[in-house]
């Protein structure tokens, strides 16, 4: 177990480098209500965080605006 937390850490940590400052803000703010970085998206208009909590997908783009009504979906496993 010590070791997948370890892998799961280490792969967050390299999502958090491709984060502007201010998604790194926003996102700091929003993880402490359980908000977790799931992966980061290449858009047309900058880089887009997708930031979940259990079933709930929200993002956070360049300028550090979360969008709490967001279009994306998340597919299931």
């Amino acid at each position: 177990m010590p070791e997948e937390r370890r892998k799961v850490e280490a792969r967050i940590r390299k999502l958090l480098k491709e984060l502007s400052v201010a998604q790194q803000c926003s996102l700091s703010e929003i993880s402490h209500f359980g908000y977790t970085l799931s992966f980061v998206r290449q858009t047309p208009d900058g880089k887009l965080a997708v930031v979940q909590l259990n079933d709930s997908a929200i993002t956070i783009d360049e300028e550090g605006e979360i969008d709490h009504h967001s279009s994306i979906v998340i597919r299931s496993e």
